[in-house]
């Protein structure tokens, strides 16, 4: 008799329940979801699209989706594509992704023999949204000009680096890249900075240092000294890596 009565119960639950689709989830709903994957993985973007027809539209064709996907966990996707990755990261330039931007910005203006001064321009977009590897290229690059309007363009960029305590960071997955993937020759587009962005003789700032500014982390990055000096510092080290002559 319980028996019975739980089958019956059982079936009454059934009959009453009804399927929930993805297809029926309101396309906002959708584009959220598929927003926080895109921000997060590249990987997980792509294997989200046979969820259902709907996810694969929006993956393949939402501008928006396509322009936060981040390639950060697998860089190897971005600098070593297969043949399978370049369609998606074709349609992720196109729609202005900064990861593949600041990729093929750095690939372009620093091409050994032949330079492209395209790549620049794709660095600054890449720089102008918020990535931090583009700012730092990129803001190096403009610092590294004798014209006053560049470098300060230069300092405004690496600056915001500083005060988020990660050039160091910053600089060591740049230099990371340029051994693992670019394997850098000087190719002549970027020259070196004939005078110092310090002009003051002598610099109480840097003096404090006693002429070495030796930072173990981005925490030791003090904000108390000579930021001029600190730049001179950097452009040096970034010079190194890019075996600017």
């Amino acid at each position: 008799m319980a028996s019975t009565m739980k089958s019956e119960i059982e079936k009454s639950e059934s009959n009453n329940t009804m399927g929930v689709s993805i297809e029926m989830l309101p396309e906002s709903l959708i584009l959220e979801v598929l927003a926080k994957v895109a921000s997060e993985s590249v990987v997980d973007f792509n294997n989200v699209k046979v969820c259902s027809q709907k996810f694969k539209k929006f993956t393949t064709e939402e501008n928006n989706l396509l322009k936060i996907v981040s390639f950060e966990d697998y860089p190897k996707i971005l600098w070593e594509p297969t043949k399978h990755a370049l369609a998606i990261i074709k349609r992720c330039e196109e729609s202005g992704n900064p990861d593949v931007l600041f990729c093929k910005g750095l690939r372009e203006y620093f091409n050994y023999p032949n330079g492209n001064i395209d790549g620049l321009e794709k660095l600054k977009i890449a720089a102008e949204s918020g990535h931090k590897l583009a700012k730092y290229v990129y803001g190096l690059i403009m610092l590294s000009s004798e014209n006053n309007e560049s470098m300060q363009e230069g300092i405004e960029h690496i600056r915001f680096l500083k005060m988020a305590k990660c050039v160091m960071h910053t600089r060591n997955k740049i230099d990371e890249i340029t051994k693992k993937y670019l394997f850098i020759y000087y190719n002549g587009m970027f020259v070196r900075r004939q005078t110092r962005v310090c002009k003051s003789k002598p610099c109480k700032g840097w003096g404090l240092r006693r002429g070495k500014w030796i930072m173990m982390n981005d925490e030791d990055d003090d904000l108390s000294y000579c930021e001029y000096c600190r730049w001179d510092h950097e452009l040096e080290i970034f010079y190194q890596i890019f075996r600017v002559r």
